[in-house]
């Protein structure tokens, strides 16, 4: 019994190894395109994206960023479909829903823009850029005074937090993914799936010790 647990402890040590080696790789690459769309080289910078998504299907981070990439090539269909999937896998954070915002927003669709932004406020009510930016639409719109109370609600949030606001949406020739913006989302992303090894906390604790210990049950 101890030496089918030890057998089971290290197994799970190698898969961990195995787990960080392969954020270690997105990561790297993630930066490589990142790099490549700082040079406007949008083509190379798609074809490591392609292959990231191919591998990890269920980044969120790098169906966004790839999005990011065919507003670059301005092709929406494609860019739409990347935001959907990313909203789709993490629907309970805001940051998607404004993210998709700007794509609508940059192929048109004034009104979705504006929902997904209320959508993302209503996930994190601190969101001032979301206020900031439906205040832009709404402006756009004709809608002077609702613009006004965005505005002045993003400016008390910007005051509260200290946070700078940018007055204007993103230029697009200057826009690209943040890589390291998120980090703590890309981590959130794979220990989740870590985490599905295990059928209880006690399991997991259970592990952490033996990690802790140097391998050794007792």
């Amino acid at each position: 019994m101890q030496q089918n647990y030890k057998a089971y402890s290290t197994s799970l040590v190698i898969f961990a190894e195995n787990l960080l080696s392969m954020q270690k790789f997105i990561n790297q690459e993630h930066e490589k395109a990142y790099n490549l769309m700082l040079e406007k080289d949008y083509q190379q910078a798609l074809k490591i994206f392609d292959d990231l998504i191919y591998l990890f299907p269920n980044e969120a981070n790098l169906l966004s960023d790839r999005g990011v990439i065919f507003i670059h090539l301005n092709k929406k269909e494609e860019a739409l479909k990347d935001f959907d999937q990313a909203v789709f896998l993490e629907d309970t954070y805001g940051y998607r829903y404004a993210s998709r915002a700007y794509a609508r927003d940059f192929f048109g669709d004034t009104e979705a823009a504006i929902f997904d932004y209320e959508k993302a406020i209503e996930l994190d009510p601190e969101d001032a850029v979301s206020y900031n930016n439906i205040g832009l639409l709404q402006e756009k719109l004709g809608y002077q005074q609702k613009a006004q109370k965005n505005y002045d609600v993003a400016d008390e949030i910007s005051k509260t937090h200290e946070e700078i606001l940018i007055p204007q949406q993103p230029d697009l020739e200057n826009e690209v993914p943040k890589v390291q913006e998120e980090s703590s989302i890309k981590n959130k992303s794979f220990f989740s799936e870590f985490l599905k090894v295990f059928k209880s906390k006690k399991q997991f604790r259970e592990f952490i010790g033996f990690i802790k210990k140097g391998g050794k049950l007792k």
